[in-house]
């Protein structure tokens, strides 16, 4: 599992400005502790731009792409004089909404915001976003918050005080979509996760998938069985299910 993130602004650009605050600093700073996260699960990362340097939208997509990401998930903050979360999906792309509206719903109430909800790239004042529009993936862009918010609300609070939070109520958002557990769910000491050796072991809705996986050659036993655990039987057919392995060849 691979998973672009992309902080927005940088460089010379530091995006919205409010509160004594700049967008490229706080995406920046989300970013990484997200990628923290999601390393610790597993899954690889790849950030499109550091502390000492921006990324034009190309550079970024284009990153994304000759990488294979799976995901792309692209964070910026708000301004305005709204409030709340709301996240943004390629209008030529709607079969990403699923995967929107997981992340953003998970995010929003984890964080007691205002949900805005998913919507069109269209509907943002440019009318269209090149880092959605042009990713291989599906690939959301999520705006945290407001920064240009009245000192006292929420958003203010949370983009000045809870940037760890935001990266926790991300990547459980993610974690839960794809069918992992969260690090605080996983282990209890003593018990040992079950694995599934065999098809006929698996669950019913597992089985149809393996069992592809397995005829195509992607996937085998090392002479001891499967071993495929829930969530890893999970993420396959969540895969399967968009359509992930259609685009494989084999030989």
């Amino acid at each position: 599992m691979k998973i672009f993130i992309d902080p927005g602004h940088g460089g010379n650009d530091p995006g919205a400005v409010g509160n004594g605050m700049r967008e490229a600093d706080i995406a920046l700073e989300v970013s990484r502790e997200l990628e923290g996260i999601l390393r610790r699960h597993g899954i690889e990362t790849r950030l499109s731009r550091d502390a000492s340097a921006g990324a034009t939208i190309n550079q970024r997509w284009q990153a994304a792409n000759a990488w294979a990401a799976d995901y792309l998930v692209s964070i910026h903050v708000n301004a305005g004089g709204g409030t709340g979360a709301e996240t943004f999906v390629s209008a030529t792309k709607p079969n990403n909404r699923t995967f929107a509206l997981a992340v953003n719903d998970h995010y929003a109430d984890a964080m007691g915001l205002r949900n805005r909800g998913v919507k069109a790239d269209t509907q943002t004042f440019v009318g269209s976003l090149g880092v959605l529009r042009h990713s291989h993936m599906p690939a959301i862009l999520i705006e945290l918050a407001f920064i240009d918010s009245p000192p006292q609300n929420p958003d203010t609070e949370a983009l000045r005080n809870r940037r760890q939070d935001m990266a926790e109520a991300l990547s459980e958002s993610i974690l839960n979509f794809l069918g992992i557990k969260p690090e605080s769910e996983i282990k209890i000491e003593g018990v040992e996760e079950m694995r599934y050796n065999t098809i006929a072991e698996m669950p019913e809705w597992a089985r149809p998938t393996i069992k592809k996986l397995i005829e195509r050659g992607m996937l085998r036993g090392d002479g001891q069985g499967l071993s495929l655990s829930e969530d890893m039987i999970r993420v396959f057919v969540i895969h399967d299910r968009a359509g992930l392995y259609e685009l494989v060849k084999t030989s």
